[in-house]
């Protein structure tokens, strides 16, 4: 029999080896990637950074930021009415702004704030949201944002991450009905997702009803290692608005708000539509991404009308526009492991104002008006090298140039034209070590610079006779050294940070030596401080069957923020925000698909609501339950209970400079009562 011949088949033949070829393509999305890619590059980030994905956001009501992201430390979520939440504040940033201040908000990487810095909630459709990535402080240079605060990019999904019809139906206390179907469509190069948001509440302080409705796709289409994503966005928002209440008043009946407000009927009513673009290309050890943006607001909002702010009744219209452009390479410099980013991120808004009186709840006559153009061209850069194999050094820097323009249409009112131009310039560099001791733990610290300019809600003020005047306003800027580390060990995960912000010029609202309110005001010298800890616990594995598990998720944030040296306030402490933040869950998850939880937020000391120091925001700690069932086969149903001893608290406070003038003030907003939820969804 010859050789190499089986004799169970004669025409087998002895299997001949062959050199090994590799075919590389596509290793996944570059504008979406999946969670496991975004951890990794945030892994070897020798920052303050972390990363949460959507699954905590559907065990409970899951209608805010709140609900999505609930155990980030130095974030701090505030709720205006105990609804919709208004203040999003990471280290202090936007204390006394009315929106979203100081921090920016970026979808795939691509910003979605005004012009001027603002952004709002309203404008995000959070069930379209795979992962959030938070960069607390300076480290938001990553994504070459002007702010203090730091940024949260929100990662979407793409049409292959999710079933093709998921339906999802919840209902709560105060009348919180929502509505949500979402879909997932891909063939080969092709994906769609599309989002469909139906939110109802009547509300849990009087006149704060809410009605909103947000509509979201992405279309994805890749060649190759190139891909392009088209993004479309649609909200509209009906919102009343209650007054806050005294300290007095909120203890009494926190439910309650002042006549006022119903009888002129304070509102808030807007369209909101986002056009996006993303293009990205993927070579062995580089990437280009380059992006273009549209954002179209109109707005109409009926708010107080007296002698004190004559200004009752805002219309206006605004378009957004924004590119990007970054590069990444991943190529070894020197012989050693090295990952440098290069971006550029032009932004441009144009907005009309036009002011009203506010006759009894209608729109009365024109009484103010303004043209504002705003424009941000920052350059940045970043280089992480490996030094050793466990020792990287991080280098980069940010070079912007800002302009702000504001035309008077109304100059008659000022006694002059009140027309403004300002530039400004900035060059804020970085510097920073990460030192990997195993391979799932490493500790850093940095050291950078960071530049905010003033927004028109800050440069904006009112004349004796009720117009708006222009205040020449600096940017705030800031030192910050910062120092942390992280990790895994076993059962255990932890993240901590201590930072230190040397701040000059802060943006504040505040009165003169004789008491006397200035608007805002450029504050010489501030000192932000604080230490940021989470970990996550696996306390018991196989508790009571095989695979469940017994998890405690916790996270503390400690808050020292104050004035340095002040003439009118010392070194007092500055208002808006808890010192001393706690929040944990120790939830239970069974492998079936069970879990059940119970969970506690508490701001453990007293905070100050006035820049004197005269008038503080209690202390509080709330509780809450949540359990649920999620079927292998597509379905799920999950109970929450909120605030279950029915707690009196603020959940925000509005900062003034001094208690002690006039009587006493309405500052506090009050948190929502004990509310019960409920939810069922359908995947197929």
């Amino acid at each position: 029999m010859p050789s190499g011949v089986s004799a169970q088949n004669p025409s087998a033949q002895t299997p001949i080896e062959l050199p090994g070829i590799v075919v590389t393509g596509p290793t996944g999305s570059a504008i979406s990637p999946d969670v496991q890619t975004a951890k990794q590059l945030l892994d070897i980030y020798p920052g303050s950074t972390s990363l949460v994905t959507s699954k905590d956001f559907n065990l409970g009501r899951g209608g805010y930021l709140e609900d999505y992201i609930r155990f980030t430390p130095g974030l701090f979520i505030q709720s205006a009415q105990a609804s919709e939440d208004v203040r999003v504040s990471i280290r202090g940033s936007g204390i006394d702004a009315d929106a979203v201040a100081g921090l920016a908000l970026l979808i795939d990487g691509m910003p979605i704030n005004q012009g001027d810095g603002e952004a709002y909630l309203w404008d995000v459709d959070l069930n379209s949201v795979k992962y959030a990535e938070v960069f607390r402080g300076s480290d938001a240079l990553h994504y070459g944002s002007i702010t203090l605060g730091g940024a949260i990019n929100l990662v979407t999904f793409t049409g292959g991450d999710v079933p093709p019809l998921t339906m999802r139906l919840s209902v709560g206390s105060y009348g919180f009905t929502e509505q949500r179907i979402t879909s997932g469509w891909s063939n080969g190069p092709v994906d769609i997702y599309a989002s469909i948001l139906n939110h109802v509440l009547e509300g849990f302080q009087d006149w704060s009803q809410e009605n909103y409705q947000k509509v979201f796709t992405s279309i994805g289409y890749r060649i190759g290692n190139a891909e392009n994503r088209f993004y479309f966005f649609f909200g509209r928002l009906v919102q009343n608005n209650p007054t806050a209440l005294t300290k007095e008043e909120l203890y009494a009946d926190p439910r309650q708000t002042e006549p006022e407000a119903v009888q002129e009927k304070w509102n808030t009513s807007w369209d909101y539509y986002r056009f996006i673009d993303r293009f990205a290309v993927k070579g062995d050890q580089w990437e280009l991404q380059v992006g273009a943006y549209w954002n179209y607001r109109q707005q109409t909002q009926l708010q107080e009308y007296d002698p004190d702010t004559p200004l009752g009744t805002q219309r206006y219209y605004s378009n957004d526009f924004g590119a990007g452009i970054t590069f990444t390479s991943t190529a070894d410099l020197l012989g050693a492991r090295n990952r440098f980013v290069i971006g550029f991120l032009p932004t441009l808004e144009t907005e009309h104002d036009a002011w009203y009186a506010n006759t009894n709840g209608t729109i009365g006559p024109l009484l103010s008006g303004d043209r504002t153009l705003a424009s941000n061209l920052p350059i940045y850069m970043e280089n992480q090298h490996w030094i050793t194999e466990r020792l990287s050094l991080l280098t980069g820097f940010q070079a912007v140039f800002v302009q702000r323009e504001y035309h008077d249409s109304f100059p008659g009112l000022t006694g002059g034209n009140d027309s403004a131009n300002e530039n400004f310039y900035a060059f804020n560099p970085k510097l920073g070590f990460a030192y990997d001791w195993n391979e799932k733990s490493k500790v850093y610290i940095n050291f950078s610079r960071s530049f905010q300019p003033p927004s028109f809600d800050e440069s904006l003020g009112l004349s004796d006779s009720g117009g708006e005047i222009f205040n020449y306003l600096e940017p705030q800027t800031g030192w910050t050294l910062e120092m942390g580390i992280r990790g895994e060990y076993g059962p255990v995960s932890w993240d901590l940070a201590i930072y230190r912000s040397w701040i000059r010029d802060e943006l504040l609202s505040l009165n003169n030596n004789m008491g006397v309110p200035v608007g805002t005001v450029n504050v010489p010298h501030t000192i932000h401080q604080g230490v940021e800890a989470e970990a996550e616990i696996t306390i018991a594995h196989s508790l009571l069957s095989h695979g469940d598990n017994l998890v405690l998720q916790q996270s503390y944030t400690l808050n020292a923020f104050h004035f340095r040296n002040n003439s009118t306030y010392g070194n007092n402490q500055i208002a808006g925000i808890p010192s001393q933040f706690y929040k944990a869950e120790l939830r239970y998850e069974h492998p079936s698909g069970f879990y059940a939880g119970a969970n506690v937020q508490w701001n453990i000391t007293k905070y100050p609501v006035d820049m004197a120091n005269t008038l503080y925001a209690n202390p509080y700690a709330i509780m809450g339950v949540r359990t649920g069932y999620k079927s292998a086969k597509g379905w799920a149903i999950f109970l929450e209970a909120a605030n279950l001893m029915n707690k009196t608290y603020a959940a925000m406070v509005q900062p003034i400079a001094d208690a002690r003038t006039g009587g006493p003030p309405n500052v506090f907003n009050p948190g929502s009562g004990r509310a019960f939820y409920g939810g069922v969804s359908w995947a197929w």
